[in-house]
């Protein structure tokens, strides 16, 4: 049997951080104010969901990656994605909704990474499957 993770149902908590908290989380890694503004809507857009999140052994659990989501949370996770997108070191989507959202609803959006939360921001509701070696 092939590695799997630990998937655990969260809900996310990642709203009502002001830019001074935003800038001291990601202190060194040559964001402007304008990224940091963008993180922050970000983080609006995902508050409140609930979604299934994976803890993986490669980064020894350190981050809560987005492992999928129910169709009525599209909306949310598709904003917060846009607004995560414009802080990305080589955007394919700078200051373009409208492309973003004709990609993301055609099903052809890719990130190209893995999209991960800090734990501080997550809520642990209850275990969907444990990790498997």
């Amino acid at each position: 049997m092939s590695y799997q993770p630990k998937i655990i149902k969260c809900r996310l908590k990642t709203g009502g951080k002001s830019i001074a908290e935003i800038r001291e989380r990601h202190t060194g890694q040559g964001l402007t104010y304008r990224d940091f503004e963008n993180i922050q809507r970000a983080n609006e857009a995902f508050n409140g969901v609930v979604l299934p999140l994976s803890l993986w052994e490669y980064d020894k659990y350190a981050d809560y990656h987005m492992h999928s989501w129910e169709q009525e949370q599209d909306e949310k996770i598709m904003t917060g994605m846009y607004y995560a997108e414009q802080t990305h070191p080589f955007p394919r989507y700078k200051d373009n909704l409208e492309g973003f959202q004709a990609d993301w609803k055609a099903g052809e959006y890719d990130p190209l990474c893995a999209f991960c939360f800090d734990p501080r921001d997550v809520e642990e509701i209850e275990v969907i499957q444990d990790e498997r070696k």
